[in-house]
């Protein structure tokens, strides 16, 4: 995972993302518990999606640039139990987070770090959701997609029967993590040895 100056190995990446889901777990995350990702586009939100996904949660992707209306809505609509950030980006926006426990990366407990770096044990079934994405809604209001594990690992599937390693050798991220196409250029490069 290349970001700016930041370089993560493929362990470096897993181990983050092990740690992180086995805390979660420990919250009380598991499958069809949704947790909310509020974050800029960084490292961290890459380790939390997989974090949530190896923890058999559910993710919900918010972008910190949509209208902190929008946000909200989706954070209360989504049933979210949990809602990942970071300090400064949750006191800049303001979001009413009634009901949602809040965990900012930038602050969680010392004994993260010393959590075995191993994949936690799940009972994540095929149907079981792998994430919630809002679309715009073409009544003003957006619509959450529930979208389940297999059908994430279908279209992950044929992208890698489409696409070769050398061309997902490098892939850049551009699309917001709120649109389908984010997994594919998040998740298909790291399934086959990319960047």
């Amino acid at each position: 995972l290349v970001v700016g100056t930041q370089r993560l190995s493929y362990a470096q990446l897993d181990a983050r993302a092990n740690q992180l889901a086995h805390h979660l777990r420990s919250q009380g995350v598991g499958p069809e518990v949704r947790v909310a990702v509020l974050m800029e586009r960084n490292a961290d939100l890459v380790t939390s999606l997989l974090a949530i996904l190896k923890a058999g949660g559910t993710y919900v992707p918010l972008d910190p640039a949509y209208p902190r209306q929008r946000l909200d809505f989706t954070l209360a609509d989504s049933g979210a139990r949990f809602l990942l950030s970071h300090q400064s980006l949750l006191a800049s926006l303001k979001l009413d987070t009634q009901g949602v426990e809040t965990r900012c990366l930038d602050a969680l407990p010392e004994g993260v770090s010393a959590l075995p770096t191993s994949a936690p044990a799940t009972s994540v079934s095929e149907e079981s959701l792998a994430y919630v994405i809002y679309t715009s809604g073409s009544t003003g209001r957006p619509k959450g997609v529930a979208i389940s594990h297999a059908s994430a690992t279908t279209f992950l599937d044929w992208a890698l029967s489409t696409f070769s390693p050398a061309q997902l050798k490098g892939t850049l991220a551009a699309t917001s993590v709120c649109f389908d196409l984010s997994i594919f250029e998040l998740f298909a490069p790291l399934a086959c040895g990319g960047a």
